[in-house]
């Protein structure tokens, strides 16, 4: 069963089932790769992802070219953006411009534990490189018509016409992008795609020390224990990296843990993180497109919207543990002591 905004916006909306069911729980699907098709690829839905998604690239823009740009002697920037949905963020920061003329190239893994959706992302970047393509033959460009307001449910609805409104992606942005990378480096972006559970797949020995900089966008409160989260992001760090996030603290269903904003802080600091920036937004965002919740001038298509305040920070991990080495031999058995804590608060295990 589903409540309504949970099922449309792509929190899984579960309310039944409790901590048996996972976070990933109706999110595997055609229905949410259209609405996260339209929140990542279409003009109408810019102003949300200027709040958020490219909130993170400014970040990272302003922490690695500040000083000239440094980035430990290199030029290269190993990005990773877990539950990287559409792949929206890791598009926009493997073409930042910004990052680029500064002389810094980054080079971005994104991350899905759904097959669906890296499959949909790989696809709309294909677009993206024949609309590249079709423009340098001067012909016309192509794109794709989507009506993601079609499935709604009907509750709460304030004008049925509004839910054929239509909407084409990719957006032109998006489209020039990827022109300018190109011209700037006579190359196809940096970015690759990698599916698999965040756990099980970077808490591996392998991705120690792999990642300058790791980017999450409404993914941290997906977390069943946000402790394994934490030990994962230190672990992946290099020296010096960073944690940029932003998105709200919504605990999923499955979460066993479900920490305020400023439980959350002293988390990251007594694990080993400098907090470079931290706020909660001022105003609230809508998820998917602006008309989701209205205002400045735009009729809402609800009575009831779906928007968040989100947490946004940059945590920078601090260099004075062995690099992170030393202090990161023992994540298997963190992680192990985590995921049998998840198992005794499910009572699968009992402990006498």
């Amino acid at each position: 069963e589903y409540d309504d905004l949970g099922q449309i916006m792509g929190n899984g909306g579960l309310v039944e089932g409790g901590e048996t069911k996972k976070e990933t729980d109706g999110y595997d699907t055609a229905l949410q790769v259209i609405h996260h098709t339209a929140r990542d690829w279409t003009v109408g839905a810019a102003p949300c992802r200027d709040e958020t998604i490219l909130w993170i690239v400014r970040a990272i823009v302003q922490y690695y070219t500040r000083d000239g740009g440094s980035n430990n002697g290199r030029n290269d920037l190993r990005v990773l953006i877990p539950g990287a949905g559409l792949s929206r963020l890791a598009y926009e920061v493997a073409t930042c411009k910004d990052l680029i003329v500064k002389g810094v190239v980054p080079h971005v893994e994104a991350n899905d534990s759904s097959v669906t959706m890296i499959f949909a992302a790989q696809n709309v970047i294909k677009m993206l490189q024949q609309q590249y393509q079709h423009q340098q033959e001067g012909n016309r460009q192509l794109q794709s018509a989507i009506y993601p307001f079609l499935s709604d449910t009907q509750v709460n609805e304030i004008d049925a016409r509004k839910r054929f409104e239509m909407e084409v992606f990719p957006d032109e942005h998006a489209v020039d992008s990827y022109k300018c990378y190109h011209d700037l480096t006579g190359t196809h972006p940096n970015l690759s795609f990698t599916v698999g559970d965040f756990v099980s797949t970077y808490s591996q020995q392998s991705k120690q020390n792999q990642y300058d900089v790791v980017a999450t966008s409404f993914f941290i409160d997906t977390a069943t224990n946000i402790y394994e989260y934490i030990y994962i992001m230190k672990h992946m760090l290099d020296t010096n990296g960073v944690w940029v996030n932003c998105g709200p603290v919504q605990w999923h269903p499955c979460a066993l843990l479900r920490p305020t904003v400023e439980q959350l802080k002293d988390m990251l600091q007594v694990a080993g993180f400098e907090l470079i920036s931290w706020s909660v937004a001022d105003e609230a965002v809508a998820y998917r497109h602006p008309d989701d919740v209205g205002g400045k001038g735009l009729e809402a298509r609800y009575t009831r919207s779906e928007a968040y305040r989100p947490l946004q920070f940059v945590a920078q991990l601090l260099s004075s543990q062995d690099d992170g080495r030393s202090s990161n031999e023992d994540l298997p058995l963190k992680i192990q002591y985590s995921e049998f804590l998840n198992e005794v608060a499910n009572g699968k295990i009992e402990v006498n």
